[in-house]
């Protein structure tokens, strides 16, 4: 009797096998998912990932009325892992409320012509969103202010946007940060204190000019810094502090023409990329204690002269060896072919 009973149990409970056809179980568990019917969210797809997962792409909606009809039907389950919206040549405005009810992981809207996103517009997700992707876009408007209440989030890209103007940012959990691309301009001081989680933060293409000391003091667990393609002249003492997870400090493609000692405090086995710059000299008191610290830097592209201000690094072959080995001075020589015996009267 109680093996009977047991049996029984095993065929109808929905999480303790029952299956049909050698596919999904003959009662869906609370944790299956199922997307709309097609004809009810037509221009949007969507597609079952697996059976706990669902994403929806609506690259195709005509416009924003659209988009809002579309999440305004029936969806037996509102909750997905990606919503994808890209390359669409109509949608300039995410509304609040064009989402309905559904809450996502990830929101890719890219490639397009999205202009501004309402505060609130993504609020519906605040306690599920991971990941946002707003890349390559015309962005000018979005809701900074909102980025507190997203508990969960890790990445924000709003790369090759229009965005002028350094945002404010509040978030606890945010790790990654790509505003690289837009027309910010000035670089706050306190641009990272409200963002203490962040490794890896890129303001390639972005008009900075001055980085100030503390800047980045506060990121205890910054590992890359995008600095490149700006407009950087020079650098004052402790202007990029370091703590010893960060792995790489960009500041390629600059006007760079001065640094000042301990300029990369805390610097520990991290790369610093220079080329392209404006710099003619490689100082020893600002350059060598980053070598000794394991430290990997990268002069390429710089009018080097190469005089006794390098002598230095070529007379010990271990320091040498920790410039980029396609690096030259301004007459075409390696920095790491240098011969010793040339700067014996340094």
């Amino acid at each position: 009797m109680e093996s009977s009973f047991i049996l029984f149990l095993f065929i109808l409970s929905p999480t303790l096998g029952g299956r049909i056809g050698g596919g999904r179980s003959a009662y869906m568990s609370f944790q299956d998912v199922v997307c709309p019917a097609e004809e009810d969210i037509t221009p949007c797809v969507c597609y079952e990932v697996n059976p706990e997962t669902l994403d929806i792409d609506c690259s195709a909606v005509l416009d924003e009325d659209e988009l809002a009809a579309v999440f305004q039907a029936n969806f037996p389950s509102t909750s997905f892992r990606r919503l994808v919206i890209n390359s669409n040549p109509n949608l300039k405005l995410l509304r609040n409320g064009d989402l309905g009810e559904a809450s996502f992981q990830e929101i890719w809207i890219t490639q397009g012509v999205l202009e501004a996103i309402e505060e609130g517009a993504l609020s519906g997700s605040s306690s599920t969103l991971l990941h946002l992707v707003f890349n390559y876009n015309n962005i000018s408007t979005f809701p900074f202010a909102d980025l507190e209440s997203f508990t969960e989030l890790i990445s924000l890209d709003l790369r090759s946007n229009n965005i002028e103007g350094f945002p404010t940012l509040s978030s606890a959990t945010l790790k990654t940060l790509y505003l690289s691309k837009n027309p910010l301009g000035i670089l706050p001081d306190d641009a990272f204190f409200g963002t203490p989680a962040l490794e890896d933060i890129h303001l390639s293409s972005t008009k900075i000019s001055v980085v100030n000391s503390g800047t980045f003091a506060e990121l205890e667990h910054l590992t890359v810094l995008g600095l490149g393609n700006n407009l950087i002249t020079y650098l004052e003492e402790e202007a990029i502090q370091c703590s010893p997870s960060v792995g790489l400090i960009d500041l390629g493609y600059n006007a760079l023409r001065s640094v000042q000692a301990n300029a990369f405090p805390g610097l520990v086995n991290g790369w610093i990329y220079i080329h392209h710059n404006a710099l003619r000299v490689l100082e020893e008191n600002i350059w060598k204690p980053i070598l000794l610290q394991g430290g990997y830097i990268d002069p390429y592209g710089n009018p080097l002269q190469c005089g006794c201000d390098i002598a230095w690094a070529v007379r010990n072959s271990s320091l040498i060896n920790g410039f980029d080995i396609y690096s030259t001075c301004s007459d075409g020589r390696r920095l790491t072919e240098l011969d010793p015996v040339d700067y014996e009267n340094c």
